[in-house]
């Protein structure tokens, strides 16, 4: 899953707060962030001055907040995507309710709008820059002269209503009007949550797409994968619900299933987590090929030690040949990467370690040894055994 942007637009210049979709990486756990509204509910009034003129829209939805990609920079152009379709739209809404507080002021006896049509105009060029604003730095650079500029024609539209003697309650109806079931606007607004659900969908199955990729690694490597592997499942069988709310266009929609599939994905992760603390059978198998070197090493010694003494010792020597030519074969198999097909001469390896323990004990019951090889032998019977005995329980 890192960032909880604000998810409500609360200002007039405040074009697309809330749009910024959070960074999505497999070394953290998702946040996900909550709807920051104002007291006024996204309304920011100032001077008493209609509320349309000078707060943003709309509340904007607390985003799907995905935990993992690695596409970095697929991620970022979405993000990219989404930030500017929701600046064009709110500034397009801006650049209406500009046009319309325009003629009503030239209405007021006397009023110069000079000034606000020069903005106007800084406006409208500054609106026209929007799809070449290609990265995040670039949008963040303009949303800033934006909100600038909008600032400017604030202040300039207070003082004509207040000098001018302006009525706000008629000002109101004029933007109402301009802007209701204006085709501009709401084309704006469709563009942006078709591009907010196309791109973050995209982002949701690149997530689940990488997070399998992890777990068809590790069990290659031997992992034991079925609990990751359910939690991945069950995170992914949501993909309906995440793109049932996004096409609903409802923050509460969108903040319910959000509710419920920021645990799954943490699930998920920790999940990830628990995998690193597991040995894996290439690991083990690995081991108990290493293991096995080192007995062989052992057992050759103590051989040496005993053909002067009693000549023939009996099974220990074809035994122990046995292993050494299971102990290779396993080690070939292990090198080809298949964990399953290893386990059939490592079970091989655990009988012959277990014969090569009774080889040392009947050796040991038949014939008087010196103390210390007598010893010898004991140590390495029981070593032997349990070495089987843990391969037996990993096999």
């Amino acid at each position: 899953m890192q960032t909880r942007p604000a998810a409500s637009a609360t200002g007039a210049a405040n074009f697309d707060r809330g749009t910024i979709i959070p960074s999505v990486r497999m070394s953290g756990q998702c946040r996900v962030p909550d709807p920051a509204f104002c007291s006024t509910r996204g309304c920011i009034p100032s001077r008493n001055l209609p509320l349309l003129i000078l707060c943003a829209s709309l509340l904007l939805a607390a985003f799907i907040c995905l935990p993992v990609a690695a596409d970095d920079n697929a991620t970022i152009q979405h993000t990219v995507a989404i930030r500017q379709a929701h600046l064009a739209w709110t500034a397009l809404d801006r650049d209406v309710e500009m046009n319309a507080a325009i003629p009503y002021c030239k209405t007021l006896y006397g009023t110069d709008t000079t000034g606000l049509n020069h903005l106007l105009s800084e406006f409208q060029a500054e609106e026209a820059r929007i799809p070449s604003a290609a990265t995040r730095a670039d949008l963040s650079s303009l949303i800033a002269e934006m909100r600038n500029t909008t600032a400017q024609f604030r202040t300039e539209l207070d003082t004509i209503m207040a000098t001018k003697q302006g009525n706000r309650a008629d000002l109101s109806r004029e933007i109402a009007a301009s802007k209701l079931n204006n085709p501009y606007i709401q084309a704006k607004k469709d563009t942006y949550w078709t591009v907010r659900k196309t791109n973050q969908l995209a982002d949701f199955d690149t997530w689940v797409r990488e997070g399998q990729q992890i777990l068809n690694a590790r069990k290659i490597q031997g992992y034991d994968i079925t609990a990751a592997q359910r939690a991945l499942d069950v995170f992914s069988a949501k993909r309906p619900d995440v793109a049932a709310a996004l096409g609903s266009r409802s923050d509460t929609a969108i903040e319910t299933v959000n509710l419920v599939t920021v645990p799954l994905s943490e699930s998920f992760i920790d999940q990830l987590l628990a995998l690193d603390a597991q040995v894996p059978d290439s690991g083990r198998w690995n081991h108990f090929i290493q293991q096995g070197d080192r007995v062989v090493a052992e057992a050759d010694r103590i051989n040496i030690a005993l053909i002067p003494i009693i000549i023939d010792i009996g099974d220990a020597d074809p035994v122990l040949s046995k292993t050494k030519t299971d102990l290779n074969t396993a080690r070939n198999v292990l090198n080809t990467g298949n964990l399953e097909a290893t386990k059939v001469p490592l079970r091989l390896v655990q009988k012959d370690f277990t014969d090569l323990a009774l080889a040392y004990r009947d050796i040991r019951n038949r014939v008087a040894l010196p103390g210390n090889l007598s010893e010898e032998l004991n140590t390495m019977a029981l070593r032997l055994d349990e070495t089987a005995g843990e391969m037996g329980a990993a096999l």
